[in-house]
């Protein structure tokens, strides 16, 4: 079906998969496209924390059973998905031993802010909000999460190598070998959308991943007498570690004078992520040739993503946040159904309780999850690139140039370098300090060249 001339959908949101094979196999893929960074979260946050704050299933459990409540509340209309959030784990994780369970009243508090801004919304219309967040702003700012996101999928794939004293993000075998692997899996994916027919054409992920892993294993057992290790086999062997249940916490157990401190230091970072969920449905609002800011409404959607993070952080979990990554497999499959995601977040959810799927799981190498990292971020910061082009968007206009300009160059610059401006417990990353002075300038700024700036350069032109 086509919706405004623009996608033609397998699947519509309200549809469902008529044969539930294809709709499992549908939804697992989403689960693969999620896992990675969902499961990413709680690691380093234990890393930073030096203790086991979160484990892997409590992620997994938040993030499915924040998506249900997330469906429920915006009437089953978008097909987004909520993962673990990589914009809290630093100062939960470093904080951690200074705060304690307050880290998590600090995600409640986001939850909060956000179903208060959602409510605002609702009463004041959504016209400020495409004011302030026009795609100037948005584009630009979806390029940025794709974009910074990039160097840990070429660390992955073997593109990147550690420095010298530190371990490679892909294992104990060669660079060549890794990055080998992961064109491989790179490539089977782009083949699946480009040549492959029927429904292998809207798996390209799944199919890329199988393939990638199966090739690994093969490559582990005829390499192990070198000594070469591609798959971590401990994770299946060393049952001690298995995680069979979400590491639930009562939160309230808390020293009363590190709750300020948390809320201070976490609760502004929803800025950030609030912009990222109205990029996100705006991203995934082009794909499908829909207006989601207007239905459902960015008001309910904010709520209902407000409630997920508040009810995460209720039972000591990580914030969630609307994944792009799974928006990015909506685009490339062109299946837009909301029972695809919601039986995904159900896989999730049975998963936090299996401890030999996790484990199976966290066995993926790195390769191969850099192979498929790379077209899913590349497709998060080419559908920035996209609206701005969907918008037609005056590059001839001073004021845009110095938004986007701006945008870009302190969102990508400080995120490919890893470095935050540090002001005590309160961390201004890139994403944040871009979003914000994108925002600023955006409504500051005068609409036309009334600067002179283009008139400046066609005068020396002439002379």
């Amino acid at each position: 079906m086509e919706t405004n001339g623009k996608i033609d959908l397998v699947l519509e949101p309200h549809q469902r998969p008529k044969n539930f094979g294809q709709w499992a196999i549908l939804s697992i893929q989403h689960v693969f496209a999620m896992f990675g960074a969902t499961v990413l979260v709680p690691i380093v946050i234990n890393q930073l924390a030096n203790d086991n704050v979160i484990n892997i299933s409590m992620a997994l459990f938040c993030s499915g059973f924040g998506t249900l409540i997330y469906i429920a509340l915006t009437m089953a209309k978008v097909p987004i998905y909520l993962g673990s959030s990589f914009a809290y784990m630093t100062v939960l994780g470093m904080n951690w031993t200074q705060w304690g369970n307050s880290i998590f009243i600090g995600v409640f508090g986001v939850g909060i802010v956000y179903i208060i801004m959602g409510f605002i919304i609702h009463w004041t219309g959504v016209k400020w909000i495409k004011k302030a967040f026009s795609p100037i702003v948005v584009g630009p700012i979806i390029i940025t999460i794709g974009l910074s996101a990039v160097p840990s999928a070429l660390q992955n794939i073997g593109f990147v190598a550690a420095d010298i004293g530190k371990t490679n993000a892909w294992g104990n075998y060669p660079q060549w070998l890794a990055i080998l692997i992961g064109v491989i899996t790179f490539l089977v994916a782009a083949i699946c959308m480009l040549k492959a027919k029927s429904f292998i054409k809207v798996i390209p992920i799944l199919m890329a991943l199988v393939i990638g892993y199966v090739l690994c294993l093969i490559l582990h057992f005829s390499l192990i007498k070198t000594g070469y290790r591609i798959v971590d086999i401990q994770y299946i062997t060393n049952t001690k570690d298995w995680e069979w249940y979400p590491s639930f916490k009562k939160i309230w157990d808390v020293n009363p004078s590190t709750i300020g401190p948390a809320l201070v230091a976490i609760v502004p970072i929803s800025l950030v992520t609030m912009v990222e969920h109205l990029g996100d449905h705006i991203n995934i609002g082009t794909m499908t040739g829909r207006d989601f800011i207007k239905n459902p409404g960015i008001s309910k959607t904010l709520i209902a993503d407000g409630v997920a993070m508040s009810l995460a952080g209720l039972i000591g979990g990580p914030a969630n946040a609307t994944y792009a990554e799974n928006t990015s497999v909506v685009g490339l499959t062109k299946v837009a159904s909301v029972w695809v995601t919601g039986l995904a977040a159900i896989f999730a959810i049975c998963m936090s309780f299996i401890a030999p799927v996790n484990q199976i799981i966290r066995m993926i190498p790195a390769p191969v999850m850099g192979g498929i990292s790379l077209m899913l971020f590349g497709m998060i910061a080419s559908n920035g690139i996209k609206i701005m082009l969907d918008a037609k968007i005056d590059l001839k206009n001073a004021k845009n140039l110095v938004v986007i300009s701006v945008i870009l160059a302190i969102g990508v610059g400080m995120s490919i370098m890893q470095k935050d401006i540090n002001l005590g417990s309160f961390h201004i990353t890139g994403l944040f300090l871009a979003t914000f002075s994108g925002v600023c300038l955006n409504l500051l700024l005068p609409e036309h060249d009334n600067l002179g700036i283009l008139s400046i350069f066609k005068r020396k032109n002439n002379l």
